[in-house]
């Protein structure tokens, strides 16, 4: 119990005392979460089950108050609770994020506007299919820098997009996920 203390003691003491980071130049994330999709009631549920997601970024500060990035999320398979209807997605996208750091550059509250495209598989009712479309993506967090070159960020984003079934319906649709990852920057 002791060394939880300590470490954690070592840990408030590093970022409070360290320099200010240095906010320009590239960076790559890393992290996973859970996420939830509001389908417009095309799987015939009200329930669907939650699935866990991976993140990967690459991106670079412009300035403490901007950066831009390319992400690619893959999630899980999304299953109806009669297990009837199964979904999967991923999505590549390129957004702009604006910074609010504060505490000697230390705690950062972010917030990210992107777009891109969502490619699915979905199994409905016996039937297969297959679809991309453009999207777009929201992201609000929190990033707490430990080290110059590492930051833990939480948050959570929400992917917007359309998918038109095979009898011309449109549904709009997203996921939601909360999310942790890990940011190097170099």
């Amino acid at each position: 119990m002791m060394q939880r203390y300590i470490f954690v003691l070592i840990a408030v003491a590093t970022i409070v005392l360290a320099d200010p980071p240095d906010r320009t130049g590239p960076y790559i994330a890393l992290g996973g979460g859970q996420a939830k999709l509001y389908d417009a009631d095309r799987m015939g549920t009200e329930k669907i089950n939650d699935t866990s997601n991976i993140n990967l970024i690459g991106g670079a500060f412009i300035n403490k108050y901007l950066s831009v990035e390319l992400g690619f999320d893959y999630y899980g398979t999304f299953e109806n609770n009669s297990q009837t209807a199964s979904t999967r997605v991923h999505f590549i996208d390129a957004a702009a994020k604006a910074h609010y750091p504060f505490w000697k550059e230390r705690i950062d509250l972010y917030a990210a506007f992107g777009a891109g495209a969502m490619f699915w598989t979905e199994t409905l009712n016996g039937k297969n299919q297959k679809a991309n479309s453009g999207s777009t993506r929201g992201d609000i967090g929190v990033g707490i820098r430990a080290l110059r070159w590492l930051t833990f960020n939480v948050g959570y984003r929400r992917y917007f997009y359309i998918i038109e079934n095979q009898d011309a319906k449109r549904y709009n649709m997203s996921i939601g996920s909360t999310y942790a990852n890990i940011e190097v920057q170099f």
